[in-house]
Parts: structure tokens; sequence; C-alpha cells
């Protein structure tokens, strides 16, 4: 059954807010292998996010993707149709203006007028390069065969469209605008479909990552089988002590279907609402792409749990916080069918 309104305006936020924490916590160690982030931060590897929580390029698009969605939104209930990839599109070209630029413009709204957008937190050459180009791009017509993690680290705010379906469908679609490979947009579809099963639908953790890789099976094996073995090492390493090396075995997370393994595998280690900073703990110490693998189980995370299961002091120290929080409330309130601020994204 479906959640509560309440309940599903806040895993919005949690959703989002997790992402963002899981991020901070990863970006330290982005690259590095296992064995150099122990050496660096200790046997138990990186543990919380700096002062301050620093947001990588993941978060940043992040937000533009919820903000694009939520302008499609507004835009389909004012003229009663919508193209959501395409609003999205311009979002996308929105953030590479702060990439481009040192401060906001003086008539900057929106998401533009934030100073903190305007660092470049080593965006991907996929995305930078994608997103120049002259229009949108879908899967039927790629600009590239692009297949790293680069689509998905992105995508879940498409987990609070109406249905299971259409969220499926908009994550896949979000991806394909800068990853031509099915293996850089299916899994960003299988993440969407994964957050709104658990934020809306309220599903429980294993049945939906099950209806996750059914669906995805279809678009891409490699990440169906990639989401089939991190339940079996879940399954065989919780309670252990080897759940780094689980991580590693997954792969670096460089790639799509990569990236979104090693989250859920985390997750399912850590599945309560009390184990939150376990689940990005181990999402983020492997050997690879750790902010966005541990923003993608943050995410899911968030989405399962809500803001309650977020650390208070990670918060306290997480850049643009309020920002995160206030775009995730707003998607909830959209998926809830409650009022908000639509001025916002007119």
């Amino acid at each position: 059954m479906p959640r509560d309104s309440a309940t599903v305006v806040d895993r919005g936020a949690g959703c989002l807010l997790g992402g963002a924490l899981g991020d901070a916590l990863g970006a330290p160690v982005q690259f590095l292998s296992s064995s150099d982030i122990q050496r660096q931060h200790g046997p138990a590897g990186v543990i919380a996010p700096p002062r301050p929580a620093l947001i990588t390029d993941d978060t940043q698009l992040t937000l533009f993707t919820a903000d694009g969605y939520l302008r499609a939104f507004v835009r389909g209930r004012d003229i009663g149709s919508w193209e959501p990839a395409e609003t999205v599109w311009r979002s996308y070209r929105q953030w590479l203006t702060t990439q481009q630029q040192e401060r906001p413009a003086v008539d900057a709204d929106g998401l533009l007028r934030h100073d903190e957008l305007y660092a470049s937190r080593s965006p991907g050459l996929t995305c930078l390069r994608a997103l120049a180009s002259n229009g949108p791009r879908h899967h039927d017509d790629p600009q590239n065969d692009a297949s790293g993690c680069g689509g998905v680290m992105r995508t879940a705010p498409a987990g609070f469209a109406p249905s299971p379906r259409i969220a499926y469908d908009l994550g896949s679609r979000f991806a394909a605008l800068t990853h031509g490979s099915p293996s850089g947009w299916a899994p960003a579809g299988a993440l969407a479909l994964l957050v709104h099963l658990l934020a809306i639908r309220g599903r429980p953790l294993r049945d939906a990552v099950d209806q996750a890789i059914g669906r995805v099976l279809r678009d891409d094996p490699e990440t169906a089988r990639l989401l089939t073995t991190a339940v079996l090492l879940a399954e065989a390493h919780r309670g252990t002590t080897t759940t780094a090396v689980g991580a590693d075995r997954l792969g670096g997370g460089w790639t799509g279907p990569e990236a979104l393994a090693i989250a859920v595998y985390a997750v399912l280690l850590f599945p309560r609402a009390g184990d939150f900073t376990d689940a990005v703990r181990v999402a983020a110490n492997h050997s690879g792409g750790s902010d966005s693998t541990a923003s993608i189980a943050g995410s899911i995370h968030g989405a399962l749990h809500g803001t309650a299961s977020l650390p208070s002091d990670w918060l306290a120290r997480l850049e643009l916080a309020d920002v995160i929080r206030d775009l995730g409330h707003d998607l909830g309130r959209s998926a809830a069918g409650l009022d908000f601020d639509e001025e916002r994204y007119r």
C-alpha cells in the first residue's frame, strides 16, 4: 500500500539528504584503493564526512535533476502536457553554466542563485561533453556509448514520478541525455524504480530490489546480473566482517551497473533505520568511485527510512543542507498530491 502523505514527503527529503551525505563521505577517498583508504584513515576506513561536508558533482546534478523534474511537473499541471526529459536537459545546461562561471549572475534565481553550486567538484568529462552538445538525445539516438556511473548517480529524484513505470522510464531517459549505452541509462531506471517502490509504495527492501532486477533485465542483463550478485553477497556476508571485500567483488563502481550494485549491496547488509552510517561506510570504503556508490546507497537508505535515520551531526556539517531538504520535500509533496510553492518552478 502507498505510504501516508507525510511519510512520502519525509522520504523525499531523506532520499536527497541521504544521497548528499553519502556523497560527502565518499568524496575524500574517491579513486583510492581499499588498502590506501585504510592507510590514510585507519582500519575502519573513512567513517564520517569532513567538516564542512562538501558535496560533489553527484549531488549538484541530483539537485538539478530534481529541479528540472519539478519544473516539468508544474508545467504539466499548468498546460496539461509535459516533456520532463527536455526540461531536465535545460536544467542540466543550467548546471553547466555553474561550472563555467565563478559566481551567480545578478538576476539569477532558483538553484542558480546559490554561490556554493558554482564550485567545480571534479565533474565527469562524459557529462560535460554531452551537455555541451546542441540538444538532448534519447536511448534510440545516442550520442555516445558511455556506460559510466555519471548517469545513475543523479537520477534518484525520478523515483518520485507518478507510477513505477514512469519512474523507471524517466530515470532511464534522464541518464540517456548523457550516457548512451544501456549500461549507462538502464541502472538509472532501476534506481528510480527502487526509490519509487520504497518511498511511495512502501515495499519491503528485498521485494523492491527483486522487482528492479526483473525490470532492468529487459534492457541491460549486466545490471541485472550484478544486482543479483549483490543480493547473494549480502546474504552471505550479513553479520560478518568481510563487507568491504564484498563491495570490491562487485567492481570499482565506475560503470553504472557496478555503482548501483555496490550501493544495493551496502543497503541490503544494513537495512534497518539505525543502520544508515554503516550502509554508506560500506559503500564508500572500497576501491573505486566511492562518492558515487555511497551517494546512491544514501539515496536508497533515505528513501527507505526518511530523515529520522540520518545522523544529525553529519547533517549539521552538510553543505547546502537546507536547499537539499527543501527540494526533497517538494519532490515528496508532488508525489503525494500535496500543495507546494509551485512558483519556485515556473
